[in-house]
């Protein structure tokens, strides 16, 4: 039961705040601006990923400000290539990601 809540977490996080920058997009009139939030989110998602920026307000498990997991991240940088690691952070938030695009394009459409 923790994996199905945990998965609907990813997928609200990342919707709320696709939903918010297709939203704003819309406002704006220029998809230029969805485009610069959206690269800002992979981009704050790749900072969380590799430990330079530890996220103590997430709900998220994978975002877990322990030294344990802070320690694990920096050895995965050291210790991986870059093209794993890029797999490694593709499938670690691909619902993230996912809720992010869905609820941007339904955010830039309504």
């Amino acid at each position: 039961m923790d994996i199905l809540t945990e998965g609907a977490k990813e997928v609200i996080f990342g919707g709320l705040a696709g939903l918010t920058a297709g939203f704003i997009s819309k406002k704006v009139g220029s998809h230029l601006v969805g485009a610069a939030l959206g690269s800002g989110f992979v981009l704050f998602r790749a900072a969380v990923y590799d430990g330079q920026y530890v996220a103590s307000w997430s709900p998220l498990a994978k975002d877990d400000p322990s030294f344990t997991m802070n320690l694990k991240r920096k050895a995965k940088k050291e210790a991986f290539s870059t093209s794993k690691r890029l797999e490694d952070f593709t499938s670690e938030n691909l619902l993230i990601m996912g809720g992010f695009v869905g609820a941007y394009m339904m955010g830039s459409a309504s």
